[in-house]
């Protein structure tokens, strides 16, 4: 697949050509060039509705933990060398490298076993060509609404919301029925940036939730609530037809109190995790999951019991807590143990998924696992490594929603690029290899929720004048490093 070529300042004369005089003002071109083409969707309800979880990796981590392939040229070729340990495939007992090329201390033994189980895919070659930079402001926002134009995009929780709400007739019920659809466990997220132009109802924004799912819809402790509670036990027979929205909202208040504080009891009860099959890794004495104590433990595994136990919660982000991947210094120690608590509770998580007893499968269940950009390759003098253009898109999960083929595979060929010994050596897709730039990411996501031609939702007034396309989950994947 050779390198294409792209000219900035042709696709900017080419919207401003088109626009009418009174739009003139450069910054009001660039806002409705790149406003999400709601109204050029061409929709079809799927036939299994996905739920998504996205965990985003804030700081950029390296692709290293799962590309090792082009290790002895990076290391002969750094400002400080790797390593030796680094160097040695797992057919040697004190390799590093896994058959597959990932980096054995730093999650290889989890993938290894999530790519052999059909449950994992990893691109390898998530390459920023449009616009390549490596700033985390911009990177993050692009990323995260699926659009380059960085100031004026929704997220890309807030398109498909609005993707939904239009579409509303077409699906089994109105997304306005849905509970808690859109779900944040970071807080604010980019994902859910608003939209001007399109506002949503209410009950379609994201509510925040915390890894312990400390109730927002509790209020037993407040006397002010207690007094609003005793009020609306008064009112008399015909106040619901009387006064319909505000005896709604508290009967939805009290729905959600219920629904959440439920979601609470199974995330602390080992007894509603899963049976594993005997011997699993992964299983406890009584042979049920249990998940591995990492500091990303509580977060993955509320999104995933909110995932199993609420099928109308579509799109989840998880965040936040799960930054830190800013490796400018000490990377190699530091980076290991992050990546590898990250992966034994990615699968511990799919387990989670994959076993679970709910009524009609949980197989419609994604998630995907990627950062702001990836990294230099060359150790710089601090033993770290600044910002990258390649980063590694890890997504598991969803055979219900993906097409044939698409997971337990490894997709990408990647090769070092820059002078010898200087700081700028980053890895990039071969020629013949298969890439996407990040944005394509969230032109996926709503592929999978029905949306025929995405490429409307990726547009930018600059950079992608016709948007991105899907990533092509038919691709074929790469053979093993070793044996």
């Amino acid at each position: 697949m050779k390198r294409r070529t792209f000219i900035k300042t042709a696709g900017a004369l080419g919207v401003t050509a088109s626009m009418p005089a009174m739009f003139s003002n450069e910054s009001l071109i660039r806002q409705v060039a790149a406003a999400p083409a709601l109204n050029e969707v061409h929709f079809v309800t799927p036939s299994v509705m996905p739920q998504v979880i996205n965990i985003f990796l804030y700081g950029g981590p390296s692709e290293l933990a799962g590309n090792l392939t082009n290790i002895e040229d990076i290391s002969g070729n750094s400002q400080n060398p790797y390593p030796s340990n680094l160097l040695r495939p797992t057919t040697d007992n004190n390799g590093r490298i896994t058959r597959n090329g990932f980096w054995s201390d730093a999650g290889g033994e989890a993938m290894e076993e999530m790519l052999a189980a059909g449950d994992m895919t990893i691109y390898r070659t998530v390459y920023r060509r449009k616009n390549n930079t490596r700033a985390h402001r911009p990177s993050i926002f692009s990323c995260l609404t699926g659009n380059l134009d960085i100031d004026n995009s929704p997220g890309m929780g807030t398109t498909l919301a609005a993707v939904l709400y239009r579409n509303r007739n077409a699906l089994s019920k109105p997304i306005e029925e849905f509970v808690l659809p859109f779900v944040s466990f970071e807080g604010g997220s980019t994902a859910f940036i608003s939209d001007p132009n399109n506002p949503l109802p209410l009950g379609l924004r994201a509510i925040s939730l915390d890894q312990r799912f400390d109730n927002p819809y509790s209020r037993s402790n407040n006397q002010f609530d207690a007094a609003l509670e005793n009020l609306v036990a008064q009112m008399s027979a015909g106040a619901n037809k009387r006064f319909a929205k505000a005896y709604a909202g508290f009967e939805n208040r009290r729905k959600l109190e219920g629904l959440i504080d439920g979601f609470a009891s199974e995330l602390n009860s080992d007894s509603a995790l899963p049976l594993l099959p005997e011997g699993d890794v992964d299983a406890g004495d009584d042979g049920r999951l249990r998940y591995p104590n990492t500091r990303y433990t509580q977060r993955v595994k509320a999104a995933v019991t909110l995932a199993i136990a609420n099928p109308d919660s579509l799109f989840i982000t998880v965040g936040g807590g799960l930054g830190g991947w800013d490796d400018h210094n000490s990377a190699i120690e530091e980076y290991t143990d992050r990546m590898q608590a990250l992966m034994t509770t990615l699968r511990a998580a799919i387990k989670h998924i994959k076993y679970s007893d709910r009524p009609g499968g949980t197989d419609n269940i994604i998630i995907n696992v990627f950062g702001d950009f990836g990294r230099n390759v060359n150790l710089n003098n601090s033993m770290g490594w600044d910002h990258g253009n390649n980063q590694n898109l890890y997504t598991f999960g969803g055979a219900a929603i993906r097409p044939a083929g698409a997971l337990g595979k490894v997709v990408g060929k990647t090769e070092r690029f820059g002078s010898s010994k200087q700081n700028r050596q980053f890895t990039r897709p071969t020629d013949d290899s298969y890439e996407f730039e990040p944005t394509a990411i969230a032109s996926t996501l709503y592929s999978w929720f029905g949306v025929q031609n995405p490429e409307v939702l990726t547009r930018d007034a600059v950079y992608a004048l016709q948007g991105e396309p899907p990533i092509d989950e038919t691709v074929a994947g790469e053979p093993p490093l070793f044996g």
